[in-house]
């Protein structure tokens, strides 16, 4: 193996929660250098969630492992100079704090880029987005999901909406500004060839900036083609697919498990094969004959399906080439084998916190590592080792700047 794709990198992680923490966690875990700026005695809030483990909370341990953590006072002027002096020498900034607050610890994207590195790459998560009329409101994962109206769309058929399992607009904004600053990285690389034709005065440098109600909106896809079509709002389907049939979650013999029955030929398999004596349903051999007598079909598949168990019928549509899986909860998933044999569920061993159960990342090279190094840092914990290994402050420095309340 290679060394990890982004071990040249050094990134100034401002983000706290989980949008932004998704993308630095990403970054390290292909080999950044991630250093944490939080606030002395209080950092990311999330290192206090529900439940904690060793002093730890939950959601800071899933998704801060690998980073370098340094408290640092920004309101103080000595302490706002050693984040300056930080990201003059990185090549990444992140930050998902509310419009203008980084302007006011006078770290904008504007003067940053201006006067101390203009070759970086300054990325941005918000609730909105930096622009248009909602552009100064708070916006958080849950409010996006209704706004945004993915909640519109999930739930029971006929019933009340419901909220997604997951952030699903914090991790996506997350991924959406680890592609932006991937993309920006790779512009700046291009800027830097000889024959790239920069003008006078070009940096490689640039803004990405993306935000959870336009991930969220994004996510829709082709809901809003599909009422852009009918005229009609989508509606919630429950466990069934909004377009495919069947392909939807079913109760068998001892559980439930979702099938899907869907390609060329598989109809016609699946009606002589599998519900067997129920040759009057092979008329309906196209996803638009299959969708309007919807209620004909299940009053024949659920009953077909509750005869045997989960185990059964994977055996039965592995072979029959359907694609299929059991309805698994997270102490499943945690023993999946295919989740073990990629690492996608780990057990990490921290000298803090004790074990932990961690998940993975499902990006895998054919020349290149990616690695934890490490797990979610003490708030604090280097910040001796950043400003003087980065900084050349010498331990003295250090030792003033933490007396007079600069950093922690």
């Amino acid at each position: 193996m290679a060394d990890e794709p982004l071990g040249h990198l050094t990134v100034v992680d401002f983000s706290r929660y989980r949008a932004g923490p998704w993308c630095t966690q990403i970054l390290s875990e292909l080999g950044a250098e991630v250093i944490k700026v939080e606030r002395p005695g209080v950092g990311d809030p999330e290192r206090h969630s529900h439940p904690e483990q060793g002093g730890m909370g939950v959601n800071f341990i899933a998704r801060n492992r690998n980073k370098k953590s340094i408290a640092v006072n920004l309101k103080h002027e000595e302490g706002r100079q050693v984040v300056e002096d930080l990201v003059a020498d990185a090549d990444v900034l992140v930050e998902n704090y509310s419009l203008g607050v980084m302007e006011e610890f006078g770290l904008g994207y504007e003067y940053l880029t201006e006067e101390v590195n203009p070759d970086l790459v300054y990325a941005s998560v918000k609730g909105y987005g930096e622009e248009g009329p909602d552009s100064d409101r708070r916006g958080v994962d849950l409010v996006m999901q209704a706004e945004g109206g993915i909640m519109s769309v999930t739930g029971p058929e006929d019933g009340q909406p419901v909220k997604l399992g997951q952030a699903l607009g914090d991790i996506g904004s997350g991924l959406y500004a680890l592609l932006g600053v991937l993309t920006a990285l790779y512009e700046r690389e291009r800027a830097r060839e000889p024959t790239a034709g920069a003008g006078e005065g070009e940096t490689g440098g640039q803004k990405v900036e993306t935000n959870l109600f336009g991930t969220i909106v994004s996510f829709m896809e082709e809901y809003i083609t599909r009422y852009g079509i009918t005229g009609e709002d989508p509606t919630p389907y429950g466990t069934r697919h909004q377009t495919g049939v069947p392909y939807e979650l079913f109760e068998t013999a001892d559980g439930h498990m979702v099938l899907s029955v869907t390609g060329q030929g598989s109809w016609e398999r699946f009606v002589t094969e599998v519900l067997e004596d129920a040759d009057h349903l092979l008329e309906y051999d196209s996803q638009r004959l299959r969708q309007e007598h919807y209620a004909e079909l299940m009053a024949v598949i659920r009953p077909k399906l509750r005869e045997k168990t989960t185990a059964e019928w994977r055996e039965i549509f592995d072979e029959m080439g359907f694609p299929n899986g059991p309805l698994n909860r997270v102490s499943d998933v945690v023993e999946h084998p295919q989740a073990r044999a990629r690492d996608y569920v780990f057990e990490y061993e921290d000298d803090e916190i004790g074990e932990v159960t961690l998940h993975g990342h499902p990006l895998h090279f054919s020349d290149a590592d990616t690695s934890v190094r490490s797990g979610p840092p003490q708030l604090g914990e280097h910040t001796d080792a950043v400003l003087t290994e980065h900084l050349d402050r010498t331990p003295e420095e250090v030792d003033r700047l933490r007396e007079d309340g600069a950093v922690e």
